[in-house]
């Protein structure tokens, strides 16, 4: 991804977004939760039609960011036709698994475009996913998975080196929780972005080279087990003067519950 500031959207082949750099290949079998938000209409069938990643947080409800459903280029909010969740499919090139129409988004009401504050949505299934396991999220307020140097785990399908080479199959990559006052160094204003830590953590690694990259948007940010952020924006991917800027579940978790 070019080093300006990008929030991490649609996985297009014209517009490279955030992807995971520096990880491996994973299972949705070890990860049932994750999923692909798609629009074969918009995104063509090549990838199942992937744009933006998410986690299935009750059997109907996938949590993933806002700004996937906005056009980028003209801060504003856009038709995803043909809306589908894709469950249980580590390789997009492929069938395994399932299409789930989506009947509804929703997008948090204080959502800033601009300013990338509330970067989430819950987007409501037309079918229930069953007895498919979920991912539990991050409580209102809760600070212990946003200690400096907690392991985290972010995963998707996104640019793997940065110049638009989407993967396929899907990924994960290990990363480290990084303290406010850094991130804020990172990211002051200006042509590289507000770091508000009301609602946003950064994470990565110290050296760079580890990070979500565009097609990572909406995916989670595991710590402990739980949805602690959300795939959301930052300069460049794997830089390590610009680590990956992520929704802070903590900020809008009561607000995410009011609509599971």
């Amino acid at each position: 991804m070019p080093a300006t500031l990008v929030a991490f959207g649609p996985a297009a082949p014209a517009e490279a977004q955030r992807r995971v750099i520096g990880g491996a290949v994973v299972s949705t079998a070890d990860h049932p939760w994750m999923v692909a938000v798609a629009s074969r209409q918009q995104f063509g069938n090549g990838r199942s039609g992937q744009f933006c990643g998410g986690a299935l947080v009750t059997p109907t409800k996938v949590v993933t960011a806002a700004h996937c459903f906005y056009d980028e280029a003209k801060g504003r909010q856009v038709e995803r036709p043909g809306l589908k969740v894709v469950v249980g499919r580590d390789d997009l090139r492929g069938s395994v698994g399932r299409e789930v129409p989506v009947e509804a988004v929703w997008i948090h009401p204080d959502y800033a475009f601009a300013a990338n504050m509330n970067d989430v949505a819950v987007l409501t299934l037309t079918e229930s996913q069953g007895a498919r396991p979920v991912i539990d999220l991050v409580g209102q307020g809760d600070a212990e998975p946003y200690r400096e140097g907690n392991r985290a785990q972010v995963y998707g399908w996104g640019d793997t080196s940065g110049k638009g080479d989407y993967s396929p199959t899907l990924r994960g990559v290990d990363v480290s929780v990084i303290p406010d006052r850094t991130c804020a160094q990172a990211y002051p204003g200006g042509p590289d972005g507000h770091f508000d830590a009301r609602g946003m953590v950064c994470a990565g690694a110290e050296k760079g080279g580890k990070d979500a990259c565009q097609g990572d948007s909406g995916g989670p940010l595991v710590v402990a087990g739980r949805l602690a952020g959300l795939v959301s924006w930052g300069t460049g991917c794997a830089e390590a003067a610009h680590p990956g800027v992520y929704t802070r579940v903590a900020a809008v978790a009561d607000a995410v519950r009011s609509v599971l």
